[in-house]
């Protein structure tokens, strides 16, 4: 397992690498790049390294481990016998909290996952909110996220049916990188605050106050 910068866990863990989304802010592809082993891992192809799940043990102290950092859990190209090598470890880690994220949230309902797995998705515009409706239509009994990440225009939703919500800005120095404007994160906040619903601000998004809320 890996310390990681990402605020809102303890650990990053990715027992797959590769994504099929080519998104032209995407960290992880460039992080690949840079650091990864082979073609697969240079080209960001779906692959496995299942022999990470070891590094996670049951005698652990509880922690919030992120394991999908560097691939979406619901990509076409994934295999169904990796996912479920995954999911035997969480049932057998229960200690831990395991949080997922994918742009494909439809994919979840083809899973049961144990109660100690929070499953999002990720949304950066009004164009793509119909991802959180799929998040909250299936997977009863488990929390559910929204990483607002990174944030790309004004979002006006209703955030009632969800449990909690991230907000961070792009990273990096592409050419066309959007910077936030403060009533785009405002308008969130206020609403998801109205209805009860914990925000975490990442530091990247330059928000006056400290917001690290996380579900009960």
């Amino acid at each position: 397992m890996n310390q990681t910068r990402i605020e809102w866990t303890d650990w990053t863990v990715n027992p797959v690498v590769g994504c099929t989304h080519k998104c032209n802010y995407c960290y992880a592809r460039r992080f690949a790049k840079r650091r990864g082993i082979g073609s697969c891992c240079y080209d960001f192809i779906p692959h496995h390294h299942l022999e990470r799940l070891y590094k996670i043990k049951p005698n652990q102290k509880h922690k919030k481990i992120f394991i999908d950092s560097m691939w979406d859990w619901n990509c076409k190209d994934n295999k169904e016998w990796w996912l479920h090598a995954i999911i035997e470890k969480m049932q057998e880690c229960s200690q831990h909290t395991f949080q997922i994220l994918s742009k494909r949230p439809k994919g979840y309902s083809q899973f049961k996952f144990p109660k100690n797995v929070w499953i999002g998705t990720s949304v950066n515009t009004m164009k793509n909110t119909h991802r959180i409706d799929k998040l909250i239509a299936g997977n009863p009994g488990i929390i559910k996220f929204v990483s607002v990440e990174p944030i790309h225009s004004r979002i006006e939703y209703d955030w009632s049916q969800v449990d909690w919500v991230i907000i961070g800005a792009e990273t990096g120095n592409r050419r066309g990188k959007i910077v936030p404007e403060y009533n785009w994160i405002a308008s969130i906040v206020n609403k998801a605050k109205s209805l009860g619903v914990p925000v975490f601000i990442k530091d990247n998004a330059y928000w006056p106050e400290v917001v690290r809320e996380f579900p009960a």
